[in-house]
């Protein structure tokens, strides 16, 4: 991290991988939520895990249903290259822990989707493919004050901010759940968490802009948000409104309700 900078956020590239790993374990942590260990020697020489980029995301090969095939893009010159064969399904998931013989990613476990279909039935000695991560977004570590908010899909990577070693500035996380058992948060001091109980819906913008109203903002708080991406705009509009530094806040949809595999990384509207 570019210590010189501590109130920016940085963006750090990795050399692109594809890897072929498999299932080491699989346990429930909660109602709705699945986590899943992969291993595998393709882990061998490392895995990118930098300080302060709890976002780092990879894409996961998901197996042919019917199948059971892995289309592993091939990597040259640092770029995916496919044949001519079946074009893989790519699903973006946070990784929860990085260790140096496996990779954690929590699912939320769902059977209208291809990667929560096979989280709900993956067992040891699964394959999987995992693709990147492509880069790190490195936040920042300087200010007084931190704002999480997040739904089911984003509280595992809420959960690598509270796991971040030596931090110590007080954090209020925002939890958009149908339960508060949803996902189980890692203790941290000074850290208060606000379960927001809503099933999943329309209704969830309104739930979570009215609970972060009150948020008492400044020129030392920093706002990260992830989630259901039109769940989130009223948000983004009402920090915009109420004058909020731009660059204060990143805020970023994971999914949207109806679209499948939305590129997160496509510029909203907003």
């Amino acid at each position: 991290m570019d210590t010189a900078s501590p109130r920016s956020v940085q963006t750090v590239m990795h050399p692109l991988r594809a890897r072929l790993l498999e299932v080491v374990s699989s346990e429930r942590i909660g109602p709705r939520m699945q986590r899943i260990s992969l291993g595998g020697p393709d882990l061998a020489g490392g895995f990118p895990a930098p300080e302060f980029a709890p976002a780092d995301h990879v894409k996961l090969v998901i197996p042919d249903a019917a199948t059971g095939e892995i289309p592993l893009p091939v990597i040259e010159d640092d770029r995916l290259t496919r044949g001519a064969g079946p074009r893989p399904v790519l699903r973006d998931y946070t990784v929860r822990e990085v260790h140096a013989s496996r990779l954690v990613v929590d699912f939320v476990l769902h059977d209208h989707g291809p990667a929560g279909r096979w989280a709900m039935n993956a067992t040891v000695g699964d394959p999987i493919g995992v693709l990147g991560p492509r880069g790190s977004h490195i936040y920042p570590s300087g200010y007084a004050r931190y704002v999480l908010i997040a739904d089911e899909t984003a509280l595992p990577a809420v959960g690598r901010w509270l796991d971040e070693p030596g931090w110590t500035a007080p954090v209020d996380v925002f939890a958009l759940v149908q339960s508060r058992d949803e996902y189980p948060l890692p203790e941290r001091p000074h850290t208060r968490v606000h379960w927001i109980e809503e099933p999943v819906g329309p209704a969830r913008a309104a739930a979570i802009t009215a609970a972060c109203d009150g948020i008492s903002l400044g020129d030392d708080v920093f706002v990260w948000a992830a989630g259901e991406a039109d769940t989130l705009k009223p948000l983004r509009r009402a920090l915009r409104d109420r004058g909020f530094p731009r660059d204060q806040a990143d805020i970023d949809g994971y999914w949207r309700s109806g679209v499948a595999g939305l590129d997160h990384h496509l510029p909203d509207e907003d």
